[in-house]
């Protein structure tokens, strides 16, 4: 059996476009996939972005895919796991995101996978260095463009870069398969050209963690 590839033809690149008001949580489960426990009107598919939890810090400025809900209390996050998390303490409030506005001049995506920092505990006594790792790099990634400081999502990264502010993103291959992520944005607004060349520009990402990928 062939291998499945990530194609980019005809591949959609969403940015979030507004955030519905706040959802109170009030707990969130150590499971294969998260339960969040909270009053809320969402519905599966939906993507929602969580923050200002206390206790399972590591969940704070994710965004999540509703897999599905109980009534309208509680909802379970698509492959997210949390066993290993901290417990959840307190606090904690969720948003629906729109993913209103799509890039139409992106020519190239770079999302490489982040290395862990490297520390040298080498020491006088040692005939070979000693390293250990240390805390995971935050992931970076680029969207190369054809240059329009004035396209309705480069004008969103615009905004989000002003407010430092972070900004959901969702990839969506021809295949169906599908990339979410949360990432500080900046750029779009300089642009690079020459003659008989269009002019370029490119936009920054730091992301708050690797993307999480659906099959649909």
């Amino acid at each position: 059996m062939a291998a499945t590839s990530l194609v980019l033809r005809n591949a959609v690149v969403q940015i979030q476009s507004a955030l519905a008001s706040a959802k109170t949580i009030t707990g969130i489960s150590k499971v294969s996939e998260a339960v969040v426990t909270a009053t809320h009107d969402y519905s599966a598919g939906d993507y929602v972005l969580i923050y200002d939890v206390v206790g399972m810090t590591q969940i704070n400025n994710r965004v999540v895919r509703v897999k599905s809900v109980s009534t309208t209390v509680s909802f379970v996050c698509e492959g997210l796991v949390s066993t290993n998390w901290t417990t959840y303490s307190s606090a904690g409030s969720c948003k629906k995101i729109t993913f209103g506005t799509s890039f139409d001049n992106i020519t190239q995506l770079d999302l490489p996978d982040s290395a862990p920092d490297e520390i040298d505990i080498t020491s006088i006594h040692d005939d070979e260095r000693t390293i250990v790792f240390g805390h995971a790099s935050a992931q970076k990634g680029t969207l190369s463009l054809i240059a329009n400081p004035l396209a309705t999502a480069v004008v969103e990264v615009q905004t989000a870069d002003l407010a430092a502010e972070r900004r959901a993103f969702l990839v969506t291959l021809s295949s169906g398969q599908k990339a979410l992520f949360n990432a500080y944005c900046s750029g779009g607004a300089g642009f690079s050209g020459g003659v008989g060349a269009a002019g370029t520009a490119q936009i920054s990402l730091t992301l708050r963690n690797k993307p999480q990928w659906f099959s649909s």
